[in-house]
């Protein structure tokens, strides 16, 4: 029995060990495992990584789940990114009845279809290169895209020139002219600018409408059919008010940015970051800042001297929110872009906390919106900025908001602008603090006049009040006396205006009414 119990540990024992090194020999061959699986890592190809050239963007996931609608289009789909989606399918058939207008076999002088089409195909290598992801359409489909997306854009931007378009036009209602607007400068909408460049070349000269456009390029016709974008119901100048230098952007969203952005950044002369806590526009008017609307300037435009900040005027509706958007979109997925726009919509979201911000704004003429009420208008511009990267450190604003931040520190400005705030803050208050002054006033002088003597009265006449008023805090405590041989003086009614304002009211009638 005890042999029984010896041997039933030992079995034990020599399985625990056997077992053991196992585990031991596996843990030794798990370093090779490990190392092999790595190299065969190494040595597979990797997925397609976005293009050093790409420019046209799939909107990141946690920007397009604040405001879904904001990044896909309504009507059209232009480019690959969209193409074939079933709410877009009607503009198709106005697509292709574009492409009829422009190749019209009837017509004498219609553009060289064939000619273009080798071009594109020539170009579709490089054109691919523009999108961050890798297409699933093959080579045909992607060219015959390419020209049937581009030939509706030149016909579109072409034909929008004419006066009353929406009237005489057949196939582009009214209600379509702000939609498509939207549509083409989304981030996920673009077609590369040099293929649209080629094709509007090879059909300028034949196209029906090229006497009012010949003299225009692509990029000016874009800039113009863009500008109300910016610029509708907006009290300024419009005509040629966005213009770039170059060649301006590789897209459209690119190239009406870079027209709005402004071309002369200060160099940062504070060499410190911006204020992380920047005041609103209740805040900055309790500091004694004055907001007014600059005249004359870029769309992004803000600047700030001897307490008072200019802003371009800016509208906020729908169809901006959808611009500002995809604009700081692309910001956030360029490398080496400036984040101008980001920088300018953080700006208004610090400006803005509450619906007396917007108020504010309104009256001062910087600010007009269509969105309601003014607390619904400054939710939905707080909501820009969600989810959005910073701009601090690249901010063309950065000296503006830490020139602002230093006036609104300094003590004697924030005491001046509360005492206007609480006394001089309309008419009646200040009628009101005037009076109370004035009654002071009197008090002070009744009060000195009971206390003196005869010889405190014969000073005070000759002196004249001003200069007695230095002395008059003294004259209870017996600090200053005048001397006890000063003459008594006469009441007449000449020393009452001397003992008043001084001898020269008796002299000058002019300066008596100028002291009153």
């Amino acid at each position: 029995m005890g042999t029984k119990l010896t041997r039933i540990p030992l079995q034990t024992i020599c399985r625990w060990r056997f077992a053991t090194r196992a585990t031991h020999t596996r843990n030794l061959a798990q370093p090779t495992d490990l190392a092999a699986v790595l190299h065969e890592k190494l040595n597979a190809q990797l997925p397609t990584q976005i293009s050093n050239g790409a420019t046209i963007y799939r909107v990141p996931a946690h920007l397009r789940l604040v405001e879904p609608k904001a990044y896909e289009p309504n009507i059209v789909s232009i480019g690959p990114y969209h193409h074939g989606a079933a709410h877009l399918q009607a503009m198709e058939i106005t697509k292709w009845n574009f492409f009829h207008d422009l190749f019209n076999p009837s017509k004498p002088d219609r553009p060289n279809l064939n000619a273009v089409h080798e071009e594109l195909k020539q170009m579709e290598q490089q054109a691919r290169s523009f999108y961050s992801e890798d297409l699933k359409m093959n080579s045909d489909q992607f060219i015959h895209m390419m020209l049937v997306d581009s030939c509706f854009i030149i016909q579109l931007l072409r034909e929008t020139r004419e006066i009353d378009f929406s009237k005489k036009s057949m196939q582009i209602q009214r209600w379509m002219l702000p939609v498509l607007q939207r549509d083409l400068i989304m981030l996920e909408n673009q077609l590369p600018m040099f293929v649209l460049n080629k094709v509007y070349d090879l059909t300028t000269s034949s196209s029906s409408t090229c006497e009012a456009t010949e003299k225009l390029g692509l990029k000016e016709l874009a800039l113009q059919y863009f500008e109300p974008m910016m610029y509708k119901d907006l009290d300024t100048p419009k005509n040629g008010a966005l213009g770039v230098e170059g060649d301006g952007g590789s897209h459209f969203l690119e190239l009406f940015r870079a027209s709005i952005c402004p071309t002369e950044v200060s160099q940062n002369k504070f060499l410190v970051k911006e204020p992380h806590m920047f005041r609103s526009v209740s805040d900055l008017k309790e500091s004694g800042v004055k907001v007014k609307k600059a005249e004359n300037c870029q769309p992004l435009d803000v600047r700030f001297k001897k307490g008072v900040l200019k802003i371009a005027p800016v509208s906020m509706d729908d169809y901006r929110f959808t611009l500002f958007r995809n604009m700081v979109a692309f910001e956030q997925c360029h490398f080496g872009c400036k984040p101008h726009v980001t920088a300018y919509v953080f700006f208004l979201d610090r400006l803005i906390n509450s619906g007396e911000d917007i108020g504010l704004l309104h009256y001062s003429g910087v600010l007009q919106h269509t969105l309601g009420g003014n607390k619904h208008a400054a939710r939905l511009v707080n909501k820009l900025c969600k989810e959005v990267a910073g701009a601090a450190d690249d901010s063309y604003l950065r000296d503006v908001l830490w020139e602002i931040n230093c006036y609104c520190n300094d003590g004697w400005h924030q005491k001046r602008a509360k005492l206007k705030h609480e006394y001089f803050y309309n008419v009646w208050v200040s009628v009101a603090t005037i009076a109370a002054i004035l009654v002071l006033y009197l008090t002070i002088l009744q009060t000195v006049w009971e206390l003196g003597d005869d010889g405190n009265r014969a000073h005070m006449l000759r002196t004249g009040f001003w200069r007695s008023m230095a002395d008059a805090f003294a004259i209870p405590f017996g600090v200053s006396k005048p001397s006890e041989n000063a003459p008594v003086p006469v009441e007449n009614e000449a020393q009452i205006l001397e003992w008043f304002f001084g001898y020269k009211a008796c002299d000058d009638p002019n300066f008596f009414f100028m002291s009153c």
